[in-house]
């Protein structure tokens, strides 16, 4: 595992409200309270149960070889009045700049899409 990636995520994941949980071994979430007007239209919007949403980014480290890849992705997650979660994808340039510069930082190279 990319020991600098690991930790500067790791380490920005520290706001009030923010929380790491290991998902498996390979991916690592940051889960973030997202203020009350968002939480708001999310669950309005996407006919969800009366707990709170959460953003959600998302760390996946696979091994090839002698090297990482590295998947950064971000959500939404929404619970459902059946109790599942729903993720809803959405596009920020200013994340997606924001995780490539986390990469190259950490000695990474980042795809562009």
């Amino acid at each position: 595992m990319p020991e600098p990636l690991d930790d500067a995520f790791r380490a920005n994941c520290d706001s009030p409200g923010d929380q790491i949980m290991q998902v498996s071994r390979t991916v690592v979430q940051c889960r973030i309270l997202p203020p009350p007007d968002m939480a708001a239209f999310l669950v309005l919007q996407y006919d969800g149960a009366l707990e709170a949403p959460a953003l959600v980014v998302q760390k996946e480290t696979d091994a090839i070889d002698d090297r990482f890849l590295v998947e950064m992705s971000y959500f939404a997650e929404v619970i459902q009045k059946s109790g599942n979660p729903r993720r809803i994808y959405f596009k920020q340039r200013s994340l997606d700049r924001l995780m490539a510069e986390l990469l190259q930082a950490t000695g990474g190279i980042a795809a562009n899409d």
